[in-house]
């Protein structure tokens, strides 16, 4: 059969779950058709991967030839398709500020593990977490390669991370939290703040509570959903939890549903928060009633903070901290207020069970996923919770059980 004809006809099958499909470019030395495979997991992706594949030949290029800049737009395009756009954006700045300037116009059948290890190995003393994400975006943008049949080995196999700094992740110090209630009793923020205290919300889930969400009668809290942020407009999305779940809700946008005990504690600021608001009105808006920009969380927190280190004893030079004179942490950011309501309910004595409902943590444990918490298990944790909170008589004074203040 002459070999134009040849040019037209594809060879497929479905085997070990991939669809095959090739094109024959020439015949070798020994006569035989010199054909291009690709691979998919589907017809419709085969077919999508011969069309590139024939694009790339016409170029005279074959798909191990591309560069790495020209096989990451296909990865963002392709295999980040169903990402969110937080996520999508996310890849995209690793790419072009982390992985691209070094190895960007490299053909990608040409990328070494030195290449790669060398990347990582610039990024020696930064935080633990930048370095890691890098990492992971190098895996699966080489590993999607290999998948596909452009790469023959993937090099990111065996990368290791450098000497990092590690991020503090602690909970608040008893003088930190003595300071943080002292200055929520009267700061604008102090609502919200203690609500990610008492609570264990992250930044995003507080920031998009509607008065609705808020049971004062069975004191619960509902957290269904959460802000993102995309260029400084804040966008409710589903929670963190949701989108490592991948679960969908009946009008397609992702949620992981949650409910949380409301410590008495917490119960009169949320009351009087929510009083004469309709179910649907932002507990925490911006001065215009809108779901504040990140701008706005950031100031939030910004003057709480300054307070807070005002409050605790730092002294001030032309108006500005010195932070090396404070005992409340430079570091401490609205997570730590998180990390701090994660160890106080396990000093409760609330089982493993219910604090992973309680901070949302998605498990791909199918026990985990599918055993719901009884009414009684919760209840069994709230009465916990408060009796803990209840036992350290933090005031308002800010004193503890000993009389010891911020």
């Amino acid at each position: 059969m002459p070999a134009g004809k040849k040019d037209k006809k594809e060879e497929s099958k479905k085997k070990y779950k991939y669809w095959r499909g090739s094109f024959v470019i020439g015949k070798k030395a020994d006569g035989t058709p010199e054909r291009i495979y690709v691979r998919g997991k589907s017809k419709a992706e085969r077919d999508e991967k011969l069309e590139e594949a024939r694009r790339l030949h016409a170029r005279g290029l074959k798909m191990g030839e591309m560069t790495v800049r020209e096989w990451s737009d296909r990865w963002i395009a392709v295999y980040k398709a169903n990402a969110s756009e937080t996520q999508k954006n996310h890849y995209k700045n690793k790419l072009k500020k982390d992985i691209l300037p070094d190895i960007g116009s490299i053909p990608i059948k040409d990328v070494r593990m030195s290449h790669l290890q060398e990347i990582l190995n610039k990024r020696k003393g930064d935080k633990k977490g930048t370095v890691e994400k890098i990492r992971m975006a190098i895996r699966q943008l080489f590993a999607d390669a290999e998948a596909e049949g452009i790469i023959e080995r993937n090099p990111s196999l065996r990368l290791e991370l450098p000497e990092m700094t590690e991020e503090p992740r602690r909970p608040l110090t008893e003088v930190e939290r003595q300071t943080v209630l002292k200055v929520a009793e009267t700061h604008p923020c102090g609502p919200y703040i203690l609500t990610m205290l008492y609570c264990g919300l992250r930044r995003g889930e507080c920031a998009a509570l509607q008065a609705g969400d808020i049971d004062l009668e069975e004191k619960r809290l509902t957290v269904n959903k959460s802000l993102t942020f995309q260029k400084n407009i804040g966008q409710i999305s589903g929670t963190k939890a949701a989108k490592m779940r991948k679960r969908n809700i009946n009008n397609g946008e992702d949620a992981g549903v949650r409910v949380v005990p409301i410590p008495d504690i917490l119960l009169s600021i949320l009351k009087t928060l929510c009083d004469g608001k309709q179910e649907t009105e932002i507990l925490f808006p911006k001065r215009d009633g809108e779901h504040a920009t990140m701008q706005t969380v950031r100031w939030w927190w910004k003057s709480f903070s300054r307070e807070c280190h005002i409050t605790a004893g730092a002294n001030l030079y032309r108006n500005a901290i010195k932070y090396g004179t404070s005992p409340f942490g430079e570091e401490v950011t609205p997570h730590y207020l998180r990390h701090t309501y994660a160890t106080d309910i396990y000093a409760a004595g609330v089982d493993e069970k219910a604090r992973k409902e309680f901070l949302g943590h998605a498990s791909n444990d199918v026990t985990d996923i599918y055993t719901a918490m009884s009414d009684e298990a919760f209840d069994r944790a709230s009465k916990l919770i408060n009796e803990y909170y209840n036992s350290k008589k933090w005031g308002k004074n800010g004193a503890n059980e000993n009389g010891e203040g911020a």
